[in-house]
């Protein structure tokens, strides 16, 4: 039998924790996969490893974490009341506690910054930690956008931008939305006087990603090729329109890297919701 891998949310009180947990919920749903809240906290008493289970004697401040985690449960449930949801209260640090989570879950959910962060801040360490360590596709949270705009994906043929293809084919196809690929032709300085594509011709990187497409994804495909000057700015206007935008770790030209540098940009400027895919 194949294990079902639950969508893990970390939480912690936060304004934005609060909205990841309302769009995993969300998510959890239309999978039809089982959530878990995850709130993380330090017992002035530990001295074991990360991830060891509170001790009893930090009574006082478990008790405030058990009401923190249970108030992610309630709010879950109240966004999506048919979704099987647990909490998982654990002693350590965020970023290394949900970072081992990730290994065990099919989506790893957070806001773009918690309780920790300076006010301003696009996205918090624990998020951007996350983003570059996870690993399972993370979905990092700034507002919920209604599933109706549909799922974007950027794609550059790259095997992790294959990757962030099906994943978001996958999701599109449970949220019943439509799909769009969207490709960002290489900039050169001769683009201007270069004649354009000929509508009866498929971007060759289009091409691709809707070949490797499985024969019976059910779901609208809406093809978007331009150029541009900036990768991460075009990508990040076209995702204003849509309900999040899937993205690869990294492209062709980051192999020695975690994150590239397009989907750091995007990450830190995308106003919706960004998922990651490695």
């Amino acid at each position: 039998m194949t294990q079902v891998r639950p969508v893990v949310v970390g939480y912690d009180g936060s304004d934005t924790s609060q909205r990841a947990v309302v769009w995993a919920a969300h998510h959890a749903a239309a999978a039809e996969l089982p959530l878990v809240v995850v709130h993380c906290w330090m017992g002035m008493s530990h001295s074991g490893e990360p991830g060891s289970m509170i001790e009893a004697s930090d009574n006082a401040r478990r008790i405030v974490a058990e009401k923190t985690a249970a108030k992610g449960v309630d709010l879950a449930k109240q966004a999506a009341p048919e979704v099987s949801t647990s909490a998982h209260l654990i002693v350590g640090h965020p970023s290394e506690v949900l970072t081992k989570a990730s290994m065990d879950a099919s989506l790893l959910v957070t806001g773009s910054r918690g309780l920790g962060g300076f006010k301003g801040l696009l996205i918090g360490s624990v998020s951007l930690h996350l983003a570059s360590c996870a690993t399972c596709p993370i979905a990092v949270v700034r507002k919920e956008r209604p599933a109706k705009r549909g799922i974007l994906v950027a794609i550059d043929g790259s095997p992790q931008s294959d990757k962030a293809l099906l994943f978001a084919a996958d999701l599109a196809r449970a949220r019943r939305t439509s799909l769009r690929l969207l490709h960002i032709r290489p900039y050169s300085r001769y683009a201007i006087t270069r004649p354009p594509v000929p509508e009866s011709e498929h971007d060759p990187v289009i091409q691709q990603a809707i070949s490797l497409l499985p024969g019976d994804v059910d779901v609208t495909i809406v093809e978007d090729s331009l150029d541009g000057p900036t990768v991460p700015r075009n990508i990040v206007l076209h995702a204003q329109k849509a309900s999040c935008v899937v993205v690869g770790a990294k492209g062709r030209n980051s192999l020695t890297v975690r994150l590239g540098s397009t989907v750091h940009a995007v990450l830190h400027y995308a106003q919706g919701t960004t998922i990651i895919v490695r």
